[in-house]
């Protein structure tokens, strides 16, 4: 583990590395140019990272993000 939060942590794709519970150890998140470019990354990086037995990917095709607190904006 100790090796591969090391080399995750040099990685400029990585944005966001969480150790969490589950049947993953780990949640990255990782920005790109495009497809390709993961595809790259995921074979040439982060594949080849120590520990690394399986990688599950997900694309985000939406982000949203709540206002603070709770509070919705009113226009008037």
């Amino acid at each position: 583990m100790t090796a591969f939060e090391r080399g995750i942590t040099q990685l400029p794709e990585v944005v966001a590395c969480h150790h969490i519970t589950g049947n993953c150890d780990y949640l990255l998140q990782v920005e790109v140019a495009d497809l390709p470019a993961y595809e790259d990354f995921h074979a040439n990086q982060l594949a080849a990272l120590p520990g690394v037995a399986t990688v599950t990917s997900y694309v985000s095709m939406k982000t949203l993000s709540p206002t603070p607190h709770g509070r919705r904006e009113v226009k008037e």
